[in-house]
C-alpha cells in the first residue's frame, strides 16, 4: 500500500504539490485563531461529587463559590478613613443592581478585608455565572468599576480564567518562534546542507498549521481546554520534523546507492514510510488513551494530538515525496557542514565499545537511571492555582497580595452543606421537617458540627451550632428563640447567610494546605460522616481536587496496563521475539520514571525555581504524570523500533547478534540523535513559558528525551541485547505458528 502510495504521488507530483500549497493556505488564517473557542482549566467534570455540592450550596443555600476580588490601596489613606471607604462605595455602587452579581462585600461589611499591615482593602462581588459564562461580564464589572484616587487590581476566578487563555496563547507563539529556527539548526548539523535541513522543518511545520487548524474547528464542536493547544503543537512541532527527518535522510540514503530520483523516493516510501506509519501508530497508543478520562483537560490533549499527529504523518508521507521528487539531487545543494555518511562517526566506536564491555556499561547507566527516578517516590500531586502564571498579569498579583495581606490560599475552608426534610408535602408539616432551628435539627447539627471539629486536620468549624464551644443544644435552642439578642455582627451573619429551610453550612477551616495529600484524607474523612437524616454535601477546592485525583488514578493504572500490553504484542508482531518487546517495554517505563523524578525535583521541590522562572508548587499538578506517560511513551517507542528495525535487519543477514546490535547502532544513532535533538529543542522551547503546567511539561519531555537516547538507546538497550545473546530472538514454536506475519521495518 505504501508503495502504491508513493508511486501515485511521484507520478503526480505536482497535483500533490499543488493541493497542499492550496490547504495550507486555506488553513493559514484560522492557525493564530486556535485557541477562540479553547476553554481555560478543563481540570474538572461536571459529575464529580464536589461539582454536584457546589450546585446544592447554589440551589439551596443561594451561595456562590465564584467571586470577582477588588484589591483596592492607598499609599496614604487608611481602609476605613472616610476618604478611602468613600472612594471604595463609589466604585463599588450599583453593582449589586446587576442581575449577575448575587451580593457585594467591603471592609465595613466586614472588618477582616482590610488588611492590618497596609492600606489595602479586599472587595468581592459573587456571581451567579458558571466560570465559563463570566469572561463577557467580567468586562462590563472591569469598566464599571471606576476606583477614584484608590489603586485598584481585579482578580478571582474571571480574572485568572481570563490571563490563563492569555498567557496560554503567548506560551505557544514564544514556542514556535524559537523552537522552529532552533530546530533547523540541528537539522543543519544532522544534514549538513542548507536544503535538506529546511525541508523536515517547512513540511513538519505545515502538517502542524493544518493539524491545530483543524483544532480550531473541532474545538467549536467539542469543549477542549486551552492547555490542549500548547502540547498538541509542542508535539506536532516535535514528530512533525521527525517525520520529515527520516524520509529525507532514507532519500538521501537511497540516492547514494545511485538509484534515480523517481526509485530513491519509492525506496524511501517503502522502508521510511513503515517507520514513519508505525511510529505514528505507537505514539498514539497512548496519546488516545487519554481520551478514556473524564477531564476535559486530558480529553482534549487525546483529540488535538489525534488531529495534529495524522495532519503531520499525511504531511511526511505525501508532501515529503512530492518536494523530493521535484527537488532531486539538489536536496544535498548549499552544504555548510560535515557529510557523515562519508566520514567515521561517534557510533562505530561507542558500538564496539559496549559490546566488549557490556556489564561495565549496563551496571553504572542502570543505577543512575534509577537515581534519577528516586524522587518520584515523593510525588505528591495536586493540581493549579494563580501561581501557575507569571507574576507580570494583573490577576496574578492580586492574588498574590490576597495571600500576603489576607492569608488567601493559605489555609483550607471546606465549605460542607447539611441538607434535610424533603421539600413538598403537607405545608405546615414539611416547615417544621425543614426548619434549621428546630429542637430536633438543631441536635442533629449540633452532633455533626462536634464530629467535624473532632477530625484530624480541623483547626475551627464555623456554623450556627459552632459559635460558642461552651454552649450545648439548649443554649443554642434558647439562643434563636431569642435572636434579638445576637449582638456580635459576624455571629448575626452566620445566621443570616449559612442556613435557609432544609439547608445548614458548614465551613470547615485547616491549617493545612488546599494542595496536600492531607487535605484530601481530611475531604475523605467528612465524606464518609453519614448523619442519621439528610445528606452532607463536601464542596470547595480540596474536594475538588480529591475528585479529579480520585478520577484519573482510579483509571490510570489500567490504562498503563493496557497500553504496556498493546505495546508488547506489537512488537512481538513486529520482531518474532519474547525478549525484546519486554526489554524495550520495561526501559521505556524507566525513562518515563526518570521524567517523574526530575519533575519532582524541580517544580515539586522547587530546584531551578530562580533559573527557570517559577514558584515551586509544592506539588505535581495531577495530570502531568498522565500526559507525559502518553506522550513520552509513544516517543520512546519510536526511538526503540527504529534501532531494533536495523538490529534485526543485520542480524536476518549475518546471524550475529553481537554485530547486529553494533550494526544496528551504528546505523541508527545519528538519525535517532538527530530526531531527539530536534524534539529536545521544541520542548526545551517551551520550558520558557510563562504557565508552569506549560513549562513542566517541555522540562519532563525534554530531559525523558535526553535520558532516552543518551542512556538508554545508547548505553543500556545495546549492552542488555549484547549480553541476551540468541535469546533476543527467542519466540517459542506454538507462539510463532499463531502469530500473524508482519514485514518488520527497515
Amino acid at each position: 500500500m505504501l508503495t502504491a502510495l508513493g508511486a501515485l504521488v511521484v507520478r503526480r507530483k505536482y497535483i500533490v504539490l499543488a493541493t497542499w500549497a492550496v490547504v495550507i493556505l486555506a488553513a493559514l488564517p484560522f492557525f493564530p485563531r486556535a485557541d477562540e473557542f479553547l476553554k481555560p482549566g478543563g481540570f474538572s467534570n461536571e459529575s464529580f461529587p464536589s461539582v454536584k455540592a457546589r450546585q446544592v450550596l447554589q440551589e439551596r443555600l443561594e451561595l456562590t463559590t465564584l467571586t470577582v476580588d477588588f484589591v483596592f490601596s492607598h499609599p496614604d489613606w487608611s481602609p476605613f478613613d472616610p476618604r478611602f471607604s468613600g472612594a471604595v462605595d463609589n466604585a463599588v455602587a450599583g453593582l449589586i443592581d446587576y442581575d449577575e452579581i448575587s451580593y457585594v462585600v467591603t471592609q465595613l461589611d466586614d472588618p477582616q478585608r482590610a488588611s492590618s499591615t497596609s492600606n489595602t482593602a479586599h472587595v468581592s462581588a459573587g456571581l451567579k455565572l458558571e466560570l465559563e459564562e463570566s469572561l463577557d461580564f467580567l468586562e462590563i464589572v472591569t469598566e464599571h468599576v471606576d476606583p477614584g484616587p484608590l489603586d485598584l487590581i481585579i482578580t478571582g476566578g474571571p480574572a485568572l480564567y481570563r490571563d490563563i487563555s492569555l498567557a496560554s496563547e503567548r506560551d505557544l507563539r514564544r514556542g514556535e518562534t524559537v523552537a522552529f529556527p532552533i530546530a533547523t539548526l540541528a537539522l543543519l548539523l544532522v544534514f549538513g546542507t542548507l536544503v535538506a535541513a529546511i525541508l523536515p522543518a517547512a513540511v513538519g511545520g505545515g502538517g502542524v498549521l493544518v493539524g491545530v487548524a483543524i483544532v480550531f474547528f473541532m474545538s467549536q464542536g467539542i469543549d477542549m481546554s486551552v492547555f490542549a493547544l500548547n502540547i498538541v503543537s509542542l508535539l506536532g512541532i516535535g514528530i512533525g520534523i521527525d517525520y520529515s527527518l527520516f524520509y529525507t535522510s532514507r532519500f538521501q540514503e537511497e540516492l547514494r546507492k545511485g538509484k534515480t530520483v523517481d526509485d530513491a523516493v519509492l525506496g524511501a516510501h517503502s522502508h521510511a514510510g513503515k517507520a514513519i506509519l508505525f511510529s505514528a501508530v505507537t505514539s498514539l497508543i497512548g496519546l488516545l488513551s487519554l481520551i478514556t478520562f473524564d477531564v476535559m483537560m486530558l480529553r482534549s490533549v487525546g483529540i488535538g494530538a489525534v488531529a495534529v499527529i495524522s495532519a503531520a504523518l499525511i504531511a511526511a508521507l505525501t508532501l515529503m515525496p512530492a518536494i523530493l521528487a521535484v527537488l532531486g539531487e539538489r536536496v544535498n545543494r548549499f552544504r555548510i557542514g560535515p557529510d557523515w555518511s562519508r566520514r567515521g562517526s561517534f557510533w562505530e566506536p561507542l558500538s564496539k565499545w559496549v559490546m566488549k564491555r557490556p556489564w561495565l556499561v549496563l551496571i553504572p547507566t542502570s543505577t543512575v537511571l534509577i537515581l534519577l527516578a528516586v524522587p518520584a517516590l515523593s510525588m505528591r500531586l495536586g493540581t493549579v492555582d494563580a501561581t501557575i502564571l507569571p507574576d507580570s498579569l494583573e490577576s496574578r498579583q492580586g492574588f498574590d497580595v490576597l495571600r500576603e495581606e489576607f492569608g488567601f490560599a493559605l489555609q483550607t475552608i471546606i465549605p460542607v452543606a447539611y441538607t434535610f426534610g424533603e421539600l413538598g408535602g403537607d405545608l405546615d408539616d414539611a416547615s417544621e421537617r425543614t426548619n434549621p432551628f428546630s429542637r430536633e435539627n438543631l441536635d442533629r447539627a449540633y452532633d455533626i458540627g462536634r464530629e467535624l471539629e473532632r477530625l484530624e486536620g480541623v483547626s475551627a468549624v464555623t456554623s450556627i451550632v459552632n459559635l460558642d464551644p461552651t454552649f450545648g443544644p439548649d443554649q443554642y435552642e434558647l439562643l434563636y428563640t431569642h435572636p434579638e439578642s445576637i449582638t456580635d455582627v459576624a455571629a448575626a451573619r452566620i445566621v443570616e447567610e449559612s442556613v435557609r429551610p432544609g439547608a445548614i453550612l458548614f465551613l470547615v477551616h485547616s491549617d493545612l494546605h488546599p494542595f496536600w495529600p492531607e487535605t484530601r484524607q481530611l475531604v475523605a474523612d467528612i465524606r464518609a460522616l453519614i448523619p442519621p437524616d439528610g445528606e452532607l454535601h463536601v464542596s470547595g477546592g480540596a474536594s475538588e481536587i480529591t475528585d479529579i485525583i480520585n478520577t484519573l488514578y482510579g483509571k490510570f493504572p489500567y490504562i498503563v496496563a493496557a497500553v504496556l500490553i498493546i505495546t508488547y504484542l506489537s512488537l512481538m508482531l513486529l520482531f518474532r521475539s519474547v525478549i525484546l518487546p519486554l526489554k524495550a517495554v520495561a526501559l521505556n517505563v524507566l525513562s518515563i520514571l526518570a521524567s517523574y523524578g526530575a519533575l519532582v525535583f524541580v517544580f515539586q521541590q522547587g530546584h531551578f525555581s530562580g533559573v527557570l522562572n517559577f514558584e515551586a508548587m509544592g506539588v505535581i499538578e495531577a495530570t502531568l504524570p498522565i500526559l507525559l506517560f502518553a506522550i513520552i511513551f509513544g516517543l520512546s517507542m519510536d526511538y526503540e523500533i527504529f534501532l531494533l528495525s536495523r538490529v534485526a535487519e543485520a542480524y536476518d543477514r549475518t546471524g550475529d547478534n553481537e554485530a547486529s546490535v553494533a550494526e544496528g547502532l551504528q546505523r541508527s544513532g545519528l538519525i535517532i540523535t538527530g530526531a531527539a535533538s530536534i524534539l529536545i529543542v521544541v520542548a526545551g522551547s517551551f520550558v520558557l513559558a510563562d504557565v508552569v503546567v506549560v513549562k513542566a511539561i517541555g522540562l519532563g519531555l525534554a530531559i525523558a528525551v535526553f535520558v532516552d537516547v543518551t542512556l538508554v538507546r545508547a548505553l543500556v538497550a545495546p549492552a542488555i541485547m549484547r549480553i541476551a545473546g540468541p535469546w533476543n530472538w527467542w519466540l517459542p514454536g506454538w507462539l510463532d505458528r499463531i502469530l500473524p506475519e508482519v514485514k518488520r521495518v527497515d
